[in-house]
């Protein structure tokens, strides 16, 4: 009895702790290719990416070109590492703004990648 309890708990434990890791709560979906997902969500300071794993072998991700304007009169143009997601897991990478207080006006980026190899 006292192990069906343990392995219902930590089931429930586990079950909770995977959901929540792929959690795409005030995420705007883009675009999924062969079971890797991504995401983004803008806020006034910036914009994060988030990948979702659901293949079967770990990934690494990468967002491409990332172009942004500020408030500032600033543009700026890199890309964003996402880098080792692991397997049904969910990982992010962001960081447009870190050299002042200035709001993201508009922002785009060209094309995302992932990779059983790191990128």
């Amino acid at each position: 009895m006292k192990s069906k309890l343990l392995l219902f708990l930590l089931l429930t434990i586990g079950g909770v702790t995977t959901s929540l890791s792929q959690s795409v709560d005030g995420y705007t979906f883009h675009e999924t290719s062969n079971g890797v997902s991504l995401y983004y969500k803008q806020s006034e300071y910036g914009v994060t990416f988030r990948a979702i794993n659901k293949r079967d072998e770990y990934v690494y991700v990468k967002v491409y070109n990332v172009v942004s304007s500020w408030s500032n009169g600033k543009t700026r143009r890199k890309d964003v590492n996402i880098g080792f997601v692991g397997v049904g897991k969910a990982s992010n990478g962001g960081g447009l703004n870190t050299d002042d207080y200035s709001k993201i006006k508009k922002w785009s980026f060209d094309s995302w990648k992932w990779s059983e190899d790191p990128l």
